[in-house]
């Protein structure tokens, strides 16, 4: 009996690429594959690219080089290497060129073609690619076997984005919005919960935009047909702990906010990336929304009878940030007090009409401000973290803490990472840890003896953490 090939994927960027490498694994264990535990023993190696910032491009072909050279040194010519994902879709063939070894390029709205490539390479072709948009995106439904986790999963709801911000190269990589039918998305949840699934997160480039009218008619506000299928899955899918990211503030609507309050297995955590804290720079930027707008949903956030944690993402140096400018995003994160930022220095991405922009902030400059931010965002986020020494939180334990001996790892329903000592029998379980220290981007406890949370809880909301 011949030995069966394997393959490898390695994943850079976001959740949605993560979910897609899970999409791969599965095709191609469809064909005969099975995964391999390293690239250097697979005959498969593919990168499932992210292109958002153009560090996270450059290290794509900086890993294809190093790959292909121990690959050589190895197993002679033996490796196939592919690109999927975002710089795939924005690089098509150009990779070719860059990288010599990748014999195929495969799009986010292609993952359903990679047997095809595949087949087409084995056949003798020397290259093989499909980067069409204007495909329906693949919503492929996977059975707990082909998923990275047997108790947290992601679901799909809507792919693409129509907002076009001038800096995001997303609607060119991810093509235009589709949703999923509420239907198919109830479905899915359903058997997770099934299959013993204890969290999932509902995904998309803005879920907000989610729109499903034969299901929840034709309601024109932004948002509604979104908290709908919240409260849809919320009520019938058995599922313990529900996420959702990520979520675009000018659709972000009071009815989101509203069924959080009431279903408690709606996780207490909301994503809203702001960008920046100037409107001159949001109207650059072309995100549609004022500071004044974005502080509102913000509030509403807070007025919710739950503590619900908030994270967002800014951009520094964006083209014609002046030092003034810089300083009203300062003063904003101060007022909203994130929980979690995520902040990152502006870089040009093809398409998009801010590259067309003098790129005028210095590196220095961006550098300096980036470091401004950190500061403050690590002082709100200290202060923030205070709330949680004493309290109790419910916990997904999600594996061995990368640090601290016989510790283990998993995220709070706020989303907050939280380390304890425990056993690894633990690992999968929903268990109450009481915090007892606060570290800079984690929390430390204890487990709370007789607190094991294996159990569906019911469906109107309560404190939770």
């Amino acid at each position: 009996m011949a030995e069966k090939k394997k393959f490898y994927i390695e994943t850079f960027g976001c959740q949605m690429n993560v979910h897609d490498s899970e999409k791969a694994g599965y095709l191609l264990s469809s064909i005969g594959y099975e995964a391999g535990s390293s690239p250097e023993e697979s005959d498969l190696v593919i990168l499932n690219t992210c292109s958002v910032r153009e560090k996270a491009a450059q290290k794509v072909f900086a890993r294809i080089r190093e790959l292909n050279a121990r690959s050589k040194k190895s197993f002679g010519q033996r490796k196939i290497f592919g690109v999927m994902g975002c710089v795939a879709q924005a690089e098509a063939e150009q990779i070719f060129e860059k990288a010599p070894p990748v014999r195929i390029v495969l799009g986010p709205r292609s993952i359903s073609k990679l047997p095809e490539l595949v087949d087409q390479i084995n056949k003798g072709f020397p290259r093989a690619i499909d980067v069409r948009r204007d495909q329906d995106p693949d919503f492929l439904q996977l059975d707990p076997l082909h998923r990275n986790s047997p108790y947290l999963a992601y679901i799909t709801i809507i792919e693409g984005c129509n907002k076009f911000c001038t800096y995001c190269i997303v609607p060119f990589t991810r093509g235009r919005e589709r949703s999923r039918p509420a239907a198919s998305v109830l479905a899915e949840a359903i058997s997770l919960a099934k299959a013993g699934y204890k969290e999932v997160h509902l995904l998309g480039q803005n879920v907000n935009s989610y729109r499903d009218e034969l299901t929840y008619g034709r309601q024109n506000k932004p948002g509604e047909h979104f908290a709908a299928l919240l409260r849809t899955v919320a009520i019938r899918s058995g599922l313990p702990r529900i996420k959702f990211t990520t979520s675009f503030p000018r659709d972000f609507c009071d009815a989101i906010v509203d069924v959080m309050d009431e279903f408690d297995n709606l996780c207490n955590w909301v994503h809203l990336p702001v960008q920046s804290g100037s409107n001159r720079i949001l109207k650059l930027m072309k995100r549609y929304y004022t500071v004044e707008e974005y502080l509102r949903k913000v509030e509403r956030i807070k007025r919710s009878k739950r503590d619900i944690a908030l994270t967002g993402d800014i951009i520094v140096g964006f083209p014609g940030e002046s030092d003034e400018d810089f300083k009203q995003t300062l003063a904003l994160v101060k007022e909203v007090e994130y929980d979690g930022l995520y902040m990152f220095k502006y870089s040009p991405r093809p398409y998009t009409k801010a590259a067309m922009m003098p790129d005028d902030v210095s590196p220095e400059v961006k550098s300096e401000r980036f470091a401004a931010l950190e500061q403050v965002q690590t002082e709100v986020q200290k202060k923030r973290y205070q709330r949680y020494l004493g309290r109790t939180l419910e916990v997904l334990v999600e594996g061995r803490a990368a640090k601290g001996q016989g510790q283990l790892t998993g995220h709070s329903t706020c989303h907050r990472v939280v380390n304890f000592y425990g056993e690894e029998s633990l690992i999968g379980s929903l268990i109450d840890v009481k915090i007892t220290e606060l570290h800079r981007n984690s929390l430390f406890g204890e487990m709370v003896s007789g607190r094991l949370r294996d159990t569906l809880r019911s469906s109107p909301a309560g404190a939770s953490g």
